[in-house]
């Protein structure tokens, strides 16, 4: 099993180009330059990094630190410190929780520009659910992540982000935001509606994916709750449904896939090692629980 992980990796850095990048637009694509880097949708550098990352990528990986470099610098919005993608759904808190964990996950904690985009998502992220939770700020227009009910996904992949911040490092108000995240997660109680709490939240939530990129599924959502140590009956219904898909021989199945990836790591409707290895750690930590 560890062998095929690298194996896979080293497929996934196979397909680097001369500059240490993955897929680029041309010039001449609609979306260039804002969107270099971030498009084509799970083969451009910023989802290849996630896939590594997500993979296990050995951490001091000499091959990701042009990559990682490109990224963020290109992405990275100066005056408003934070990373987007120019005045297209701006601000966007999972791209910047995607690149908070990049940058963790890699170097080992927050540089500067996490820094700073954790001091904004601290003063603007909101966490309405179903209708506006008090005064609409200046980023409400964008209603796609800041909609009466605020996007979801923004607010899981803050938090992990957040997770991959040593606890030494977390500033009062980064403890704040992930006490934020983490209370919105639990009223959602991690894929469930808050509202008709035996409905899924959204559509798919509930089938197993990996790797998981803007969206999660319910066990990354369990996973990031397991890194922060999370304990509480909120999550018992989740469990069980975790333990629901588990089959008899112990293995989990991958439900959802993935389109478009630099590489394939597994087969719908077929065991899934990625999937089994969280769901097992998940339900060691949470045995309790169930």
């Amino acid at each position: 099993m560890i062998q095929s992980r690298q194996n896979i990796i080293e497929r996934i850095f196979s397909f680097q180009n001369g500059n240490g990048l993955w897929e680029v637009i041309p010039e001449s694509h609609k979306y260039f330059p804002d969107y270099l880097h971030y498009v084509p949708n799970y083969k451009a550098s910023v989802w290849t990094l996630i896939l590594l990352a997500e993979l296990q990528c050995r951490r001091d990986d000499d091959r990701v630190v042009k990559p990682l470099i490109e990224v963020k610098n290109h992405l990275y919005d100066e005056e408003h410190g934070i990373y987007s993608l120019k005045e297209d759904h701006f601000p966007i808190p999972c791209l910047n929780g995607n690149m908070l964990f990049l940058d963790c996950y890699f170097n080992g904690g927050p540089d500067d520009k996490s820094k700073r985009l954790l001091e904004f998502f601290y003063d603007y992220q909101r966490f309405d659910d179903g209708k506006y939770e008090g005064a609409k700020n200046q980023f409400c227009s964008n209603t796609s992540c800041y909609g009466k009910h605020t996007c979801y996904w923004g607010v899981v992949k803050l938090l992990k982000g957040i997770s991959f911040i040593p606890e030494s490092q977390r500033s009062k108000e980064v403890k704040s935001l992930r006490d934020k995240c983490i209370d919105f997660v639990l009223k959602h109680k991690v894929c469930y509606s808050s509202h008709q709490p035996s409905k899924i939240m959204i559509n798919k939530i509930d089938f197993l994916t990996f790797p998981n990129f803007y969206k999660s599924d319910f066990l990354e959502i369990l996973w990031i709750l397991a890194r922060e140590k999370i304990t509480s009956m909120e999550i018992t219904s989740a469990l069980e449904l975790l333990q629901s898909k588990r089959r008899s021989d112990g293995t989990w199945e991958l439900e959802r896939e993935m389109n478009n990836m630099v590489v394939s790591i597994g087969k719908i409707n077929q065991p899934n090692q990625f999937i089994t290895e969280r769901a097992n750690e998940v339900s060691s930590i949470f045995s309790n629980e169930i």
